[in-house]
């Protein structure tokens, strides 16, 4: 660093203004600590200088020799110290003043110290949170000391982890161990007054008890010790028992200062004893307040609970203690150091499992111990698993057979072993996701490779029928194998579907890095399924296989599954054991329709009966009977009964086929004269009766060979279609007419904004701007932007966009731009493209969340595809018109919603983490529930969906009428549901969709006996708990949890600004290294592989790192990019996949071409982070301003809302999720929400500070010459003219067009520097190229003349000079030589034209010089205006661009007007050989 600031000129002036001056060096460093960290108060000054002279002192240290002080040490050290030094300023802006302020005293002023300045103010600030006696006296007290310790806490925690890579003196880390302990202490007094006294307020011991807990806990206190846990247990029994007496420093009577017995605590927080209460008047001793008649004294003892609070107590008590167990004993942030509990304190913590009775909560209370039943919290096993398996195996086996002894239910016995198994299993996922996490995916494939081959040696050796009695040997085996075959089933699923043509959603996200191409993943699935068939083939039971199948089925859906096992080419079929096969001649084809209960079963027998007897009396009877209150619901099962026993019948070879045309003319004459039915589902029943549902698509018209998959979709396409045709007739008013509209009329929509569709961002920006100061513009190309202030604009600018200029001077608009429209731009109609294009996870809209913004996608796309297969050409002209983009001439609009749809269904059961046939059957629970709903949710609003605000309040009042109660009910339906199918006579014998769904639950499949002791209910399935299932969950709760609801909403945004810290790195980066260095050709040819082949091992791993999770945020969060982001990035890959052979210009940040994806995912991420805050903080009743401020550059892990969703959320989900086991009830899951929001706002949210953005461009090397660089380098720097003379010996020293280029580029790299950082115009400009820029200048600059004689100062004039000669070699040559450069500027001129320009020529003086400013113009602006597709400057005369531009040369005011932007090229061709003509005597 010294070399480089002597070889530079600032170093230079640095030098002879500062020298040794040690004053000066003071001075610099105090006004580079101002800079970088931008202390607010002198004090914290202070302090920050105090600290980077304590790092300074460390850097001279260690280079050794005497002490030197000059600016490179103070550079060296602040880098050294960032971290910690940001950390340490976030901490003293969250301290008060007075504290400050005598921190500032006694360690600041830059003395040096034998302790770290950061340490010692940590631990100043800790200990000045100690309470005292009387800091929880009131319930207001507790809360203010509270609110100190949270607003600290997060900089608390952010400062441990800085000081975590800090090696000091031994004083300061034993400081730092101090300060850990005493931070224990307080957090845990924390949880206490949260979780046990303020919900027991009325308890006025617990107060007191508060205080009394941080005194008893050891001042080294620890929680990862046994020693700091065995004494807060005791601590709590002691509450209980009165071990603890308080007389001597107890709460007091405000009358008589005694220990209050039979005392109360008055309204104003005051205590008084009965005795005083009576002998005095009715008011307070010690503030005079009167006392309320209401107010009695309570049985208050001095040092103990008394009976009735007990069991309240020991509720809140026990969430206390899980909080701290998670969050000191086990937590699991990110950035931080994480040390393992020791093993002693493992010991204890299993000891206590070990003897737990049935109660929901890890109670740490001496008194619980133990009764007939034994439950393990599935939470504490999990955390424990992660730090000790070893004493976990030990403990889980004396757990069982101590479980054994107490419980003689063998059933009971059954589901605790499968608690234990879920336990081992979560382990092994978490680990196979850590794999996944650092991008190997092969690796992880391979893990699970690896364990299907361990579990099958493994389960050979246990000998099952030997064993009678439970094992943790045994209950691993299994989780093991649970753990793989899950694996193996997600490969397989994957296998199937890309095999069988359905999209998978899957866009491999590091495809070059582990060159998993289509092939070599299907050959990766096929090796697993061979070991999976190994492992089945060792197995003497069918069990394991059937399990593995469950895992299949609810990821595709049985109905593929099934169309799978039939295909030979994917060789699967030894997956389903010979008990399960299918009979011939069976029904394959489940009746969900049954759903709609048992007047659908009536309905269904009456249609096959009148079938069977070609007569409609059966139907008769059945419309006659039928209840008149089943308004809808007769009409529907109807509808649906023909479809199924009439409609596919006739299509399927294998099943009965009706009597012949006589017949169901009787049908078709039947259900038009009945007056039952509607008029649209009068005309959908003649439909079905003659299969012509699907005249322009084939797959909702029934066709024998159709896959079961296809089948399941048309049924439920033709359900919803008669919900539409029955239950929302037109002008209703019924919220389901939008959905009917579309069906049945899609011409009434064409103008609609169709729901869940993206919208215009622009009003609710409007809105949340102050309207009166704030103008809103376009550019030329539409791009908006907005003038605060007076609204006038007063500067021009560069579009964000596309680089054009924007705004304007002295109030006056630039005549290219435009007011903005403040009409919405919402688009109407279908936008979101092709299906396989969009993402496979579900995003929010609007009021929308995403489960509920999938579930509405469904059923506008099952609308669209109904009225997509009619063959009406006025509905598919309809159609065509709101699908935008538009669709290719003559492609199938039926397939393109059908592919939507097909989407639909997978982000769905993502969303909600279930099955494929979960989903079907929810789906059509759903219709049945609409069926029978009366409710007219949606007069008032616009069905027409014709704005913003109406789509808005329908999609509400939509989502609340129907969505809300499906999703309390979700599980509900579905489990009756299928409890319904497996009844259905005609699907009884169905071995296989019993098995798979549970049926018989507690009986043992075919051959389970074999397995002697692997008990079946070991292999049942299980949904893990997900983000999305807690979110679908949490839907109907949000009011109760708008933390926790606020978040989840956002999350599928925020898990991306995980990688932002990289991300910027990454661009600095390459900002550094290439910007003004290479040039947009280049870099388009580089590829990013070889720029990292490139790189040192060290950086080549490090820039792995940055740019893999570029990659990572750039999947998570594209689709949002073009649909919410305020920059848009390039259309081209749009939807492409970041690759290592992708061109470098994929991570530039640029405002152009792929350039602009970089630039807009920093954008979009910081706004991401500041939107969610923005709206915590509504939730929260905080302004914008009670938020700390951190620059983008200076933001770390600890600042954002940093989190893995598979090692921090999930986890944390989990640890909150509980399995339980009850006798008689089996396998309970539990969801503590209040607990699961409390802490997600602790470790995610709470002292996160809103990001300022900063902005990281990269300049190419051919636009250092662009308009407002120009611009900034004559300002920096003067330019002036070479001399005639000199500029002819220069050109005659370059023949060659390679040299004259090579010239150039080493100019363009000095231009840029220069703009930058300027430099003295009289310096040679050969010296700066050697002595700054480390550039040879006879290799760089060829030219002898040019090296002797061009200084700074003429550096533009040598550049102009050599442009105008490549130019002119390349027009020689018969090159063009302005391919850049629109052909709108490449007009030739007329032949009067050519006269007026000659007679101009003739009389202009610096014909030369002109000929260079002009080139310098289309260069520099006609390039520029090129790449910006904007053509505003052709019709512009020529004389007003260049005057615009910036020529000053005399006489050009004089061109004639007749020639303009478009005869640019022309005229300088001209101009060129005109002088070019006179030097040489030639003729033109």
């Amino acid at each position: 660093l010294r070399s480089a600031l002597e070889a530079n000129p600032l170093g230079a002036v640095l030098q002879d203004v500062l020298g040794e001056n040690n004053d000066g060096l003071q001075c610099y460093m105090d006004d580079y600590v101002d800079m970088a960290h931008r202390t607010a108060s002198r004090d914290v000054h202070s302090l920050v200088r105090s600290a980077l002279i304590a790092a300074l002192l460390e850097v001279q240290r260690a280079e050794g020799g005497e002490p030197v002080l000059d600016v490179a040490v103070i550079h060296v050290a602040h880098s050294l110290a960032h971290a910690r030094l940001h950390c340490l300023v976030d901490l003293l802006n969250r301290m008060p003043r007075e504290l400050v302020r005598e921190c500032a005293k006694t360690f600041g002023g830059g003395t040096p110290t034998e302790k770290d300045v950061e340490i010692l103010v940590l631990h100043r600030v800790l200990q000045s949170l100690i309470p005292k006696s009387s800091s929880f006296s009131t319930l207001s007290a507790c809360k203010t000391w509270i609110a100190r310790l949270v607003k600290v806490g997060s900089a608390v925690d952010a400062l441990f982890a800085a000081l975590e890579v800090v090696s000091g003196a031994p004083p300061s880390q034993d400081l730092l161990e101090k300060s850990r302990w005493l931070w224990a202490r307080l957090s845990a007094v924390r949880l206490f007054l949260e979780h046990v006294t303020m919900p027991c307020a009325s308890e006025m011991f617990l107060f007191y008890a508060s205080y009394k807990l941080f005194t008893v806990l050891p001042e080294a206190c620890d929680f990862r010790r046994a020693h700091s846990m065995s004494t807060l247990i005791a601590f709590l029994n002691g509450c209980i028992t009165g071990e603890f007496v308080f007389e001597d420093d107890g709460p007091r009577c405000q009358g008589c200062g005694q220990p209050p017995v039979n005392a109360t605590r008055l309204p104003c927080e005051h205590i008084m004893c009965i005795t005083c209460m009576d002998s005095q008047s009715a008011k307070c001793l010690n503030c005079e307040e009167a006392i309320p008649v209401t107010c009695v004294p309570s049985k208050e003892d001095s040092g103990r609970l008394h009976v009735e609070d007990v069991v309240k107590f020991k509720e809140e008590s026990k969430k206390f203690f899980m909080d701290l167990v998670s969050s000191l004993c086990f937590s699991v942030t990110s950035g931080t150091t994480v040390h393992p509990p020791e093993p002693a304190l493992i010991e204890l913590l299993l000891d206590m499992v070990s003897r737990q009775r049935a109660i929901r909560y890890l109670s740490p209370f001496e008194d619980d111990d133990g009764g007939q039943e034994v439950v393990v919290r599935s939470f504490l096993l999990q955390l424990l698993l992660r730090s000790s398996e070893e004493s976990v195996t030990r403990h889980v086996q004396r757990h069982l057979e101590i479980a054994q002894e107490y419980s003689a239910s063998e059933e009971y016995n059954s589901d605790l072993a499968l608690l234990f198994v879920h336990c081992y299993e979560d382990a092994q996922h978490n680990r196979c996701s850590g794999i996944k996490d650092q991008g190997d995916e092969g690796r992880a494939a391979g893990y699970v490779l690896k364990n299907l081959q361990q579990a099958q040696s493994i389960m050979q050796d246990l000998k099952w029928q030997e064993r009678r009695t439970l094992d943790v040997e045994t209950l691993r085996a299994v989780a093991v194998v649970r753990f793989s075959l899950s694996h193996t089933a997600e490969w397989i699923s994957e296998l199937i579907t890309e095999r069988l043509g359905a999209p998978t959603g899957r866009a491999s996200q590091h495809a070059d890095n582990l060159e998993n191409s289509a092939r070599q993943r299907q050959q990766i699935a096929h090796r697993l399924a061979q070991a999976a068939n190994n492992l089945c083939e060792a197995m003497t039971s069918p069990t394991v296989q059937i399990f593995l199948i469950k895992e299949i089925v609810h990821r595709i859906g049985l109905d593929r599954f099934r169309l799978a096992i039939a295909d030979p080419t994917l060789e699967l079929e030894w997956i389903v054991p010979d008990v399960l096969r299918h009979d011939e001649g069976e029904d394959a084809i489940p009746d969900r329709f049954i759903v709609l209960g048992e007047s659908y079963r009536t309905t269904r027998e009456a249609v096959t009966n009148a079938v069977l007897s070609s007569s409609t009396r059966p139907l008769e009877e059945v419309v006659t009977n039928t209840d008149r209150s089943l308004k809808h619901v007769a009409p529907v099962g109807l509808l649906l009964s023909l479809y199924r026993e009439v409609t596919m019948c006739q299509a399927e070879s294998s099943q009965f086929q009706p009597t012949g045309a006589e017949y169901l003319a009787k049908l078709r004459d039947f259900v038009g004269r009945r007056g039952l039915l509607r008029p649209d589902a009068s005309r959908l029943a003649l439909q079905l009766l003659g299969n012509e549902q699907g005249a322009a698509l084939a797959h909702v018209k029934v066709s024998p060979g159709q896959s079961g998959m296809v089948r399941s979709l048309a049924a439920l396409v033709v359900h919803f279609a008669c919900v539409l045709s029955q239950c929302a007739p037109p002008t209703s008013g019924h919220p389901l007419e939008v959905f009917a509209a579309l069906a049945f009329k899609p011409d009434t929509m064409r103008k609609a904004l169709l729901p869940t569709m993206p919208e215009d961002d622009l009003p609710a920006i409007r809105n949340a701007l102050p309207e009166s100061n704030t103008h809103w513009y376009e550019c030329p190309n539409g791009h908006r932007y907005y003038v605060a202030n007076c609204g006038s604009p007063m500067q021009e600018y560069q579009c964000n966009v596309c680089r054009v200029r924007i705004g304007g001077t002295s109030g006056t608009l630039d005549t290219a731009n435009r007011v903005a429209s403040a009409a919405d731009q919402s688009e109407s109609g279908h936008i979101l493209g092709a299906a396989h294009l969009r993402s496979a996870s579900a995003v929010p809209e609007r009021d929308l969340n995403p489960a509920s913004c999938a579930l509405m996608r469904i059923l506008l796309h099952m609308s669209l595809v109904w009225a997509a297969s009619s063959s009406d050409q006025g509905k598919l002209a309809a159609l065509a018109s709101i699908i935008h983009p538009a669709l290719p001439v003559g492609a199938n609009i039926g397939q393109f919603f059908w592919a939507h749809l097909e989407r639909d269904i997978q982000v769905f059961a993502k969303a909600i983490g279930k099955g494929i046939d979960h989903v079907l059957l929810s789906l059509h629970h759903l219709f049945a529930a609409m069926t029978e709903c009366k409710a007219n949710a949606g007069s008032g609003v616009d069905l027409g969906l014709s704005n913003r605000t109406t789509r808005r309040r329908w999609e509400k009042a939509f989502e609340h009428e129907f969505f809300t109660k499906f999703f309390e009910t979700m599980e509900e339906g579905v489990t009756e549901a299928q409890r319904a199918l497996m009844n259905d006579e005609r699907l009884g014998n169905d071995k296989l969709m019993r098995a798979v769904f549970e049926v018989d639950a507690r009986a043992a499949v075919p051959s389970a006996d074999e397995a002697g002791h692997l008990d079946p209910s070991l292999w049942r399935y299980r949904v893990r708990a997900s983000i999305g299932g807690l979110m679908h969950m949490l839907a109907p709760q949000k009011e109760n949890f708008p933390v926790l609801f606020t978040f989840l909403h956002h999350e599928h945004t925020l898990r991306a600004i995980q990688y932002l810290p990289e991300i910027v790195q990454l661009q600095r980066r390459l900002v550094d290294r290439y910007s003004r260095r290479i040039d947009r050709k280049t870099a388009e040819e580089y590829t990013i592989k070889r720029f990292l082949s490139e790189q040192t091992d060290m950086d080549k791993e490090l820039l792995g790192t940055m740019i893999t999770a570029y990659e990572d945020a750039w999947m998570l969060v594209r689709e949002q990019l073009y649909q919410h982001g305020r920059l848009k990035p390039s259309e081209e890959c749009r939807y492409g996949v970041i690759k290592r052979r992708s061109p470098l210009t994929f991570l530039l940040p640029t405002t152009e071409g792929f350039g602009r994806n970089p630039t807009a995912l920093v954008d979009f991420l910081v706004s991401a982070h500041n939107e969610f805050l923005e709206a915590y903080g509504g939730v929260k009743k905080m302004k914008v301003n009670d938020f700390q401020r951190v620059s983008l550059f200076d933001s770390t892990h600890a600042q954002l809302i940093s989190y893995d969703g598979s090692r921090h959320l999930l986890p944390l989900v989990l640890s909150h999720c509980h399995y339980t086991v009850e006798p008689g009830q089996g396998m309970l899951v539990q969801y503590d929400l209040a607990a699961l929001e409390k802490h997600l706002e602790q470790r995610f949210i709470i002292g996160r500070p809103m990001v300022d953005m900063a902005e990281i461009r990269l300049v190419f090397s051919e636009d250092v010459h662009n308009t407002s660089q120009m611009v900034a380098l004559r300002r920096r720097i003067p330019q002036a003219e070479l001399p005639k003379a000199t500029q002819h010996q220069i050109v005659a020293e370059l023949h060659e067009l390679t040299d004259i280029c090579s010239v150039i580029a080493s100019l363009e790299i000095g231009i840029g520097f220069l703009m930058a950082s300027g430099g003295s115009g009289d310096m040679l400009l050969a010296d700066y190229m050697e002595r700054v820029l480390k550039m040879n200048p006879e290799l760089t600059l060829i030219s002898r003349k040019l090296r002797h004689s061009c200084m700074l100062q003429n550096i533009l004039s040598a550049w102009r000079l050599l442009v105008v000669q490549r130019t002119q070699k390349l027009t020689d040559l018969g090159q063009d030589a302005f391919e850049d450069v629109a052909d709108d500027f490449k007009v030739e001129i007329d032949r009067e034209q050519r006269q007026l320009l000659t007679e101009w020529l003739a009389t202009l003086a610096q014909r030369d010089a002109f000929v260079g400013e002009l080139l310098e113009f289309i260069v520099v602006e006609l390039k520029e205006r090129h790449a910006e597709r904007n053509a505003s400057w052709v019709d512009w005369a020529l004389t007003e661009a260049l005057d615009q531009y910036g020529c000053r040369l005399q006489g050009v005011d004089d061109m004639p007007y007749e020639l303009e932007c478009q005869h640019a090229i022309a005229v300088w061709a001209f101009a060129a050989r005109m002088s070019r003509a006179v030097t040489t005597g030639a003729v033109v």
